[in-house]
């Protein structure tokens, strides 16, 4: 099938806003019974990248990815996924084992398939070939506000989703994506657009936004807000931005749209409580900012 990156727009979004702009990849599901052959393929080629959930393998003419049996834990072994794309990440063809496993569901037993989400690898996939066409993905919270947006940075648990609800509580902002939006300069702009897979939010509206700031939270008791320069802003992004570290080409993709990124538009370090004195303050702060 062909999937394309970001999907169709979300018709409950206003007119005014642009769908997003589209990476088209080729996305196959292959043969089940081919999966352990390219399993024992994948994991012959070097080993360039280790998660939690899977590894990346590099083929020669391309990439593989595996998945990890502690990826699996409710299956037993043999629950194998496989990803098998090109060195542009433009053509993949997925490979899942096709067998039924007994698992326990909140007490009961439950004869199921493994299950292939958006997510994992063919996110990682996707995004280090986002990066190879001039896109890159963030681990932030995007919202839309009066037509521009504003993207919140920080690690985990720093309060990017509270801060986006809370814009849309007082302000009656648009929470475009709630985790990884994808950022693409296109006619002299910086555009945020949402993404088909997100966090614990569920948020992920396929429109795109002209980005006016990013924001780089950080948890205090009492709100302040300064703005931050190009070399603070790339030690933030690369942090926050997705790293395909296995890729040195995609790396070198990556680091120049960082880099433009951090100079292009500005970037603001809030201190801050979740309350709505914050979201003011950042508001007006960007208002004033703008040129």
């Amino acid at each position: 099938m062909k999937a394309l990156l970001p999907a169709n727009p979300h018709s409950g979004l206003p007119d005014s806003l642009p769908p997003c702009p589209a990476h088209t990849f080729n996305l196959r599901l292959g043969d089940a019974g081919d999966t352990e052959e390219k399993r024992a393929f994948a994991l012959g080629c070097p080993m360039v990248f280790e998660s939690e959930s899977f590894t990346i393998h590099d083929t020669g003419e391309g990439w593989a990815f595996v998945n990890t049996l502690a990826a699996e834990r409710q299956f037993a072994e043999g629950a194998h996924k496989v990803l098998i794309c090109s060195r542009d990440y433009g053509d993949m063809t997925v490979y899942v084992t096709d067998r039924y496993f007994d698992i326990v569901v909140r007490g009961k037993i439950k004869h199921e398939k493994p299950s292939l989400l958006l997510s994992g690898m063919i996110r990682a996939a996707c995004e280090a070939g986002m990066v190879l066409r001039k896109g890159m993905s963030l681990h932030a919270s995007l919202v839309e506000k009066d037509g521009f947006g504003v993207i919140f940075l920080g690690p985990s648990g720093t309060g990017k989703s509270t801060q986006a609800k809370l814009w849309k509580e007082y302000l009656g902002a648009d929470f475009i994506i709630g985790d990884r939006p994808g950022l693409r300069k296109t006619d002299g702009k910086w555009f945020g657009f949402g993404m088909p897979w997100d966090g614990k939010d569920a948020v992920f509206r396929q429109l795109s936004v002209p980005v006016r700031a990013l924001i780089w939270l950080e948890q205090a008791k009492e709100n302040s807000i300064i703005p931050m320069n190009a070399v603070q802003a790339m030690t933030v992004m690369l942090k926050q931005a997705m790293m395909p570290v296995w890729d040195d080409a995609a790396m070198d993709c990556a680091a120049a749209q960082m880099g433009a990124l951090s100079r292009e538009v500005p970037m603001y370090h809030l201190r801050c409580l979740p309350d709505e004195a914050a979201l003011r303050l950042t508001y007006d702060t960007i208002l004033k900012g703008r040129t």
